[in-house]
């Protein structure tokens, strides 16, 4: 889509950042505010819809949504007209609209979907209590907050505000209103109150939960099917939802107004109530699941982990920010000292740790063996990784922004790293799915003696010659939605938790500096093959033993060590760019095999 270039007039009023959206009537840019110093989303009339009856339409928006001051409806904070280009400015909310995480995912959480839409009830409670109908609420006018995760609303352009004289249901012969969400009584251009828009709210969680629309198909018939039919039942649409959210969506959608919630603070109290009951659902599902009880030890080494891995984020921002400014570039689980996961989560999170870093702890915890894994660092263990091996990083983290969708970045994911010369295996995923923000875990498999000699005589080395080196082989992925619809991107981030190997490796140290000085000859290879880690089993050749004594074994190790590890993150960035790579090639060519190839054309072998 071709985005409109911004009014020059306007342009020089602020720092325009990137562009944001485009609706029937006007675009939006993501722009800093010079006065206010801070960032806005700033709307304008498209040029090619200037005539006075879209005009006051686009002025009653910004009107409507000044008066309503909600949490969760959009802040509109200046009006104005320059050049005669006509725009408003409102509350930046960085995230995604409910439409683009129902085209992304499809059928959402149960839980996920009644707190939307109870906290777009209560929105709508407080503007129906001024006497304002929104009369357009779908899924791509409810905004999504990142961070918080909260529900807002926009897009008052065609609500039925009394202290202006609206338009009726139509302009120039059209309807006004999206048609899949439109009431009975507005399809019908009748009187309408408040009980419309919990139709609407009907609709939306309809499609929400099950995938769905309840009527599609043409424009006409589908205003014909909301006037005159029945929805389908929704325990049809999507069998196994709870009981309670199927009862509160099918009574929204009642054709009789009078059937309906009487207001949209009762449509919220039942959302509320529906929310709880799937919360407990899901709560009793996870109870069951192998380590959803954590003992107050594992508690306390999750938190802490969680901590490191945040610090370690910290540390790779601050690494790419000093890269770029070089490049010149701008206990209550039902036993006593156990806790539920999302207690331990919620915990965190109250003392500044990000959800995120504590499903990755989480995810580092539950692989592999659970006594390999479990590796907690005293003060004096941590000083002594530092010292002997040269490195205080704890996790190892690389990450790149690709341009494309999650979803499809997810796909590719799968492709690329299953597939030679990867070969990583999928085990599972922690905290939710990864689109969701969960954990995507993977498993590199161990060389084999025979992959051992051609890693280290090719001396190219690849991705699981370095990880079995720094004794790496749990990979953790989360993705993270970036870019804009129009644009989208996904960062992704690998990370690995270095402890377990750091540990192993440091043994060896030891047992090398202790030993260099009476280890000589084949016999001492032997015993020493037997002992050490990969990383010195892998720089033997060409290394005479003999003449590693003490200070040298050490700086010999140290240096061996951090080459290891900086050449793996080398490797864990390629596999990155293999997705880009990956993508490239299929918007190209095509569909791709399981290999990531492009499929053989015509019939030869």
């Amino acid at each position: 889509m071709t985005f409109p270039p911004l009014p020059p007039a306007i342009e020089e009023m602020f720092d325009v950042i990137r562009p944001l959206g485009q609706g029937g009537m006007g675009a939006v840019w993501l722009v800093r505010d010079r006065f206010l110093e801070r960032d806005v989303a700033l709307k304008v009339l498209l040029d090619e819809h200037t005539g006075f009856d879209m005009r006051e339409r686009f002025l009653r928006e910004a009107r409507t949504s000044a008066r309503l001051e909600h949490p969760h409806i959009i802040d509109v904070y200046r009006a104005d007209e320059t050049e005669g280009s006509v725009w408003f400015t409102m509350r930046y909310v960085e995230g995604e609209t409910l439409g683009d995480r129902i085209r992304e995912r499809g059928a959402l959480p149960v839980a996920d979907v009644a707190r939307i839409l109870r906290e777009v009830a209560w929105g709508l409670a407080y503007a129906h209590a001024r006497g304002i109908v929104h009369r357009d609420i779908k899924p791509d006018n409810i905004l999504l907050d990142r961070a918080s995760g909260r529900a807002v609303l926009s897009d008052f352009g065609i609500a039925r505000d009394p202290s202006h004289k609206a338009s009726g249901l139509t302009i120039d012969g059209h309807v006004l209103g999206s048609v899949h969400f439109m009431s009975p009584e507005q399809a019908s251009g009748e009187e309408l109150d408040g009980r419309s828009d919990l139709y609407a709210v009907g609709v939306v969680g309809y499609l929400a939960l099950s995938g769905k629309l309840p009527f599609d198909g043409t424009p006409q018939s589908v205003l014909v099917s909301h006037v005159t039919k029945a929805a389908p039942s929704l325990d049809e649409a999507a069998p196994q939802l709870p009981r309670k959210i199927v009862d509160v969506i099918e009574r929204c959608l009642r054709k009789n107004p009078a059937e309906r919630f009487a207001s949209a603070d009762a449509l919220a109290g039942a959302l509320d109530a529906a929310m709880r009951d799937a919360e407990q659902i899901a709560q009793r599902d996870a109870d069951s699941s192998p380590g959803a009880i954590l003992s107050s030890e594992d508690a306390l080494v999750i938190w802490q982990r969680a901590a490191q891995l945040q610090a370690e984020a910290a540390h790779r921002m601050e690494r790419n920010a000093r890269l770029q400014s070089n490049n010149g570039a701008n206990e209550s689980a039902g036993e006593p000292g156990t806790f539920r996961v999302a207690e331990v989560e919620a915990a965190a999170v109250e003392a500044g740790i990000s959800r995120q870093y504590v499903a990755l702890a989480l995810a580092e915890r539950r692989a592999g063996d659970r006594n390999a894994n479990a590796v907690v660092l005293s003060e004096s263990q941590d000083a002594q990784f530092t010292a002997l091996l040269g490195t205080k990083d704890r996790a190892v983290s690389v990450s790149r922004v690709i341009p494309a969708s999650p979803k499809v970045t997810l796909a590719a994911i799968g492709s690329v790293f299953t597939a030679e010369p990867y070969r990583l295996n999928v085990r599972d995923t922690v905290n939710g799915h990864p689109l969701d923000g969960g954990i995507l875990r993977f498993t590199a498999p161990r060389f084999t003696a025979q992959s051992w000699i051609t890693g280290v005589s090719s001396k190219k080395g690849n991705l699981l010659y370095r990880l079995e080196q720094i004794e790496l082989f749990d990979l953790n992925v989360t993705l993270q939605a970036r870019g804009t619809p129009q644009h989208p991107a996904c960062e992704v981030v690998v990370t690995g938790d270095l402890r377990s190997g750091l540990e192993r490796n440091l043994r060896a140290d030891k047992w090398i500096v202790g030993s260099s000085s009476v280890i000589a000859g084949a016999g001492g290879t032997a015993a020493l093959l037997g002992t050490m880690g990969s990383l010195a089993l892998a720089a033997l050749p060409g290394v005479g033993l003999a003449a590693l004594t003490g200070g040298a074994a050490l700086v010999w190790y140290r240096w061996l060590f951090r080459q290891a590890l900086a050449k793996a993150v080398v490797e864990l960035d390629g596999l990155l760019e293999s997705i880009e790579k990956y993508l490239s090639r299929k918007e190209l060519f095509g569909e791709l095999d399981e290999r990531g190839n492009t499929p053989r054309l015509g019939g030869g072998r």
